[in-house]
């Protein structure tokens, strides 16, 4: 599909590289786990009014982010093609999350608004980061191989970003509180810490990674309608792969949505939430040293369907264990994030392979176009996470900082483990009709 001579990347180049997703994972963490829960015990916004403005600032990006992959695929700027993105759009991100968990004494109509806003700013500056710097990835080797090991490093500091932020955030946040509880003024001071954090993270990739040109301004594409529908909506394996990416993260987005509802209200120990997210972080630290290798081995399309099926049962198991004691609960939860943590490390590496077969069957490059149809994907399980969680936490009866109903309690349940369920059996699915491996 090109000329160039398979390139092997040096592991310095690959923790530089990887690096940024710590950063990211950091601040998305922040979004997914604390801000519903910031809006309706601290905004006194309703979880309804919460979850419909996940859903409805997520429409934007149905535009916003093809365009920023076009933007991306088009510039040639003497620093590369995708690298500086990762500063253009890195220092809006975490200026919009400091903003996030800022409490501007506005009423709470004033407040939702502000949040439509502030959270709109925070979707086109992640978009405008992530797309460009996950695109890196097929202008730093043509090597299959060399992409599922990026790819797992890549999500092995994903999960490393994961890890602390979930060790930390809320123990950080009734710290900076100084009220020995969660409060508005510790989620912010924890958001300007992140945000330092990521900026500086951010820095290091930009400084240490450049691209190499391995594509010619021959494997270009014409921007228009007709590109549009045969590299996205005619791209069978495309088709697939974003649906999956989809599922896998909608799973866990809820889990990260739901959380703290679940430790605080329904096992009444909050305290282990940090335990909870650090397995399902750490495990996949772990699982990059292997992933790779069994996938190579295995195929990426059989592994995945394996793990996706243990994942599946893994979660029924939680559901009636739930009750049950600790040690058994965090045990599936630790073959939760063992199983779950397969199509994450391998999914770049997936979209990779992807680009190959449309530049050999169409004939050009279109990568940032492909990576940000990803993008969207993961945006929207994030924002349809964030809107199921707000609904069903309404329709079940949850009032914020009171006791919980026996129905109120079983929509936290339907959260935590049956929808999260249903999508690792579904993912199981699809990858069935994939078909590059």
């Amino acid at each position: 599909m090109n000329n160039q001579t398979p390139y092997n990347l040096k592991t310095k180049t690959k923790i530089f590289y990887s690096i940024t997703e710590t950063g990211l994972l950091m601040i998305s963490f922040m979004f997914a786990s604390q801000l519903l829960f910031f809006m309706t015990d601290f905004l006194s916004i309703s979880a309804a009014a919460a979850g419909t403005m996940f859903l409805i600032t997520r429409i934007w990006d149905a535009v916003n982010d093809p365009m920023m992959g076009v933007i991306a695929d088009k510039n040639n700027s003497r620093f590369g093609k995708y690298r500086p993105f990762i500063l253009i759009g890195g220092i809006p991100l975490v200026i919009s999350l400091v903003l996030s968990f800022t409490d501007m004494g506005f009423s709470n109509v004033g407040n939702l608004i502000y949040m439509y806003i502030i959270y709109t700013l925070f979707g086109m500056a992640y978009t405008a980061t992530f797309i460009p710097y996950t695109t890196l990835i097929g202008n730093l080797t043509t090597t299959p191989a060399e992409r599922s090991s990026l790819s797992a490093m890549k999500g092995a500091f994903q999960a490393l970003g994961v890890l602390l932020a979930s060790i930390f955030t809320v123990p950080l946040i009734i710290k900076f509180g100084g009220a020995g509880e969660m409060n508005a003024k510790g989620f912010q001071t924890v958001a300007v810490l992140y945000a330092v954090i990521a900026l500086v993270i951010f820095c290091i990739t930009f400084f240490n990674v450049k691209e190499r040109n391995i594509y010619t301004a021959e494997n270009t594409y014409k921007i228009n309608w007709k590109t549009f529908v045969n590299v996205i909506l005619l791209n069978k394996n495309l088709v697939l792969v974003s649906i999956m990416y989809f599922l896998i993260y909608l799973r866990m987005f809820l889990n990260n949505s739901t959380v703290n509802y679940f430790f605080l209200y329904e096992l009444k120990k909050p305290f282990l939430i940090p335990l909870f997210m650090s397995i399902l972080a750490g495990v996949n630290i772990i699982s990059a040293m292997f992933v790779p290798r069994l996938a190579t081995k295995l195929g990426k399309k059989k592994f995945t369907m394996a793990g996706m099926f243990v994942c599946f049962l893994a979660y029924v198991g939680l559901y009636f264990a739930r009750g049950a004691a600790l040690p058994v609960f965090f045990t599936l939860t630790t073959i939760v994030a063992l199983s779950g943590s397969i199509p994450y490390l391998l999914i770049w590496g997936l979209v990779a392979d992807v680009a190959d077969e449309t530049e050999k069957n169409k004939g050009y490059r279109a990568d940032g176009l492909l990576y940000s149809t990803v993008s969207f994907m993961n945006k929207m399980g994030a924002a349809l996470a964030g809107a199921i969680s707000g609904f069903v936490l309404t329709a079940y009866g949850y009032v914020p900082k009171a006791e919980q109903t026996a129905r109120a309690l079983a929509g936290i349940d339907i959260l935590m483990f049956i929808i999260p369920a249903v999508c690792m059996g579904l993912v199981v699915v699809v990858m069935a009709f994939y078909k590059l491996d």
